[in-house]
């Protein structure tokens, strides 16, 4: 979320926008890289957890590697309207965290979601990382297949449609 304000203010972003580069050319790239990094990283935990600690993978790998992928756009996307509507380095990093550390509480990353009150379960369904969150899980521990991880690929997409429109909006080449 940061390196867009620190491109902002280097003037790099200025430079690109002389070129015949479009907005959505930038983000495609960036986005291609990110979620090749998100696939390496997702590799080296599990032949972490593999090796380390007896995991059995009941899905499918080709599955979890096209969830990582999408996972990583949305997060991205996220990054990049947090990025496009700060000004500066200084307004990135806590807009980033104001985000970033609610929704990782709330979405079932360090707890399941089914130990939080009723009320609060309801809603943390809603928010961004938790159907990835849970799709990582149905594929891992239950085999689902993505054909059967429909109701997250449905929220996760009507995300992506929000995110990167807002990162869009918000993005300035200045």
């Amino acid at each position: 979320t940061s390196v867009f304000p620190r491109l902002k203010t280097r003037g790099v972003l200025r430079r690109y926008h002389t070129t015949t580069l479009k907005v959505w050319q930038y983000f495609t790239g960036n986005v291609l890289s990110n979620g090749f990094t998100g696939i390496l990283s997702v590799a080296l935990m599990f032949i972490t957890a593999v090796l380390f600690f007896d995991l059995t993978m009941k899905g499918n790998y080709i599955t979890l590697i096209f969830m990582t992928i999408i996972g990583a756009t949305l997060m991205f996307g996220i990054g990049l309207a947090i990025g496009g509507w700060a000004k500066n380095e200084n307004q990135a990093a806590p807009l980033s965290q104001l985000v970033a550390l609610p929704m990782m509480f709330l979405s079932g990353v360090f707890f399941p979601t089914f130990l939080m009150p009723p009320a609060l379960q309801s809603v943390t369904q809603f928010i961004p990382l938790t159907p990835i969150i849970d799709s990582f899980r149905y594929v891992i521990t239950e085999g689902k297949t993505f054909f059967e991880l429909g109701p997250q690929l449905a929220i996760i997409g009507i995300w992506l449609v929000i995110v990167y429109f807002l990162a869009f909006k918000f993005f300035r080449w200045e």
